[in-house]
This record gives structure tokens, sequence and C-alpha cells, in this order.
């Protein structure tokens, strides 16, 4: 499973990501000047995360979409995440905050790098994860679980 961790530099203020509610949310966004140019993201797309300096991130690969249009493909990948919560005032250091959601990697890549305000680390089976993902979602009654099976009665 493709995972993620992304820190932001010291000495910045930060960096926002969009996490989109369903890749048709995410496509809408895409396609729309207006929506990309908005101060907000309209919540009825999805929401931001804010990610300050001394905060850590991990996002967690679930799998993807693609839309096709123009002859050209657009992989829109379903992520979860956790991250560090630094809130002022509080001293908690073990505060966490979840989210699931749609990205593209125009917003996320899951690979290493660094873009001068934030630094992406690709982690591996063998990495020091700082968040077990699953076990938390798991725990908040949130797990990816398919194990509902649709029937045609269910349909009708």
């Amino acid at each position: 499973m493709k995972k993620v961790r992304i820190i932001v530099k010291k000495g910045t203020e930060g960096k926002k990501f969009h996490i989109f509610n369903s890749p048709e949310a995410l496509y809408i966004w895409l396609n729309d000047p207006e929506l990309q140019i908005a101060q907000r993201l309209d919540s009825s797309l999805g929401s931001t995360i804010f990610l300050r300096p001394e905060e850590i991130m991990e996002i967690e690969w679930l799998g993807c979409e693609f839309f096709q249009e123009n002859k050209q493909a657009l992989c829109l990948n379903h992520v979860r995440l956790a991250k560090t919560m630094k809130v002022r005032g509080l001293d908690i250091g073990k505060l966490v905050g979840i989210h699931s959601g749609w990205i593209t990697d125009d917003i996320v890549s899951f690979k290493s790098g660094s873009d001068g305000i934030v630094k992406r680390t690709k982690l591996t089976n063998k990495s020091k994860h700082k968040f077990n993902i699953g076990e938390i979602f798991e725990s908040r009654g949130l797990s990816e679980d398919d194990t509902h099976n649709v029937t045609p009665q269910d349909i009708n």
C-alpha cells in the first residue's frame, strides 16, 4: 500500500491541502476555475486540511478511479490520513486529526520530494510510521470494510 509522510518546513506559515468528498466533487472542482480560485473550498465538495510547522501528516492510498476525457486519463486517488495537531493554549502532544477523501497527484504525490514548503517522504513496510491509520480509523468505527454485499433485493 502506498503511504507518504508530509512535514512543513520551519519558518513557513504552513500549507493547505484540499481533500474532496467524492471523485465527482474533485472532478467538478478541477473543471471550474472559479471554484479553484475561491478563498475557501465549498464544504459540499470537501474540506481543507491545514498542516502547520511541527505537525506531521501521513496519507495512505486506498485505491483510485480514472476519468477519461479528450483522450487524456485523469487519476483520482482515494486516501485516508492522520495528522498531529498543535493547538495553541493546549499542551496536548497526542491530539490526532483524521480524514478520508479524494485527491490528485497535483495535491499530494506519493513520491519523496520537496517543494520548498513541504517535504514528502515515501513510506515503505520497513519505514517507521508515525500512525497506524487503519487502526485509528477502525477504533473510531470508520474502517474501509467492504463486507456488506448488495443484493438485487437491496436495490428495490
